[in-house]
């Protein structure tokens, strides 16, 4: 009668295999590419954000969303608004780890277009705004004319 199963040189070649590939993919994780990458994509939520409701209320005072090195918050007129997700009396982000490469404001007016201020400047026709967490970084651009984020 013959038995069926894995022999014990079979079972240590599937091991020594897992091992590898374990090794392998840790050293590919960082991190700080998610951190990066949610602190960019909120960044860019607040920027779309002012943009829609400096839109959908043409004529009123305009969103700005000012930034600086370590966060950013949304105001309209000068005052801080509501979070519109999270009910916060501010809305307004500060990171402890996630660094801007520019600070300043950048306001919308009832058309949309995105105007700068506080040191703030144009790179052609966008603006570039470099997001930094540790060695990693990436950039958001908002264009000059339609105040497009992306």
């Amino acid at each position: 009668m013959r038995q069926s199963g894995f022999t014990l040189i079979e079972m240590i070649a599937v091991m020594v295999i897992m091992a590898t590939l374990a090794v392998v993919a840790m050293g590919s994780f960082n991190p700080n590419d998610y951190e990066l990458s949610a602190a960019r994509d909120e960044l860019v939520g607040a920027l779309r954000y002012a943009q829609s409701m400096s839109l959908s209320h043409t004529g009123a005072v305009d969103y700005e969303v000012t930034l600086t090195s370590t966060g950013y918050s949304v105001t309209q007129g000068g005052a801080l608004i509501t979070h519109p997700v999270t009910g916060a009396s501010a809305y307004s982000s500060s990171w402890s780890n996630v660094t801007l490469g520019s600070n300043g404001t950048v306001s919308f007016d009832g058309y949309g277009e995105p105007s700068l201020a506080g040191g703030l400047a144009w790179s052609g026709n966008q603006l570039v705004v470099t997001v930094t967490v540790g060695n990693v970084s990436d950039s958001l651009r908002v264009e000059r004319i339609t105040g497009f984020v992306r």
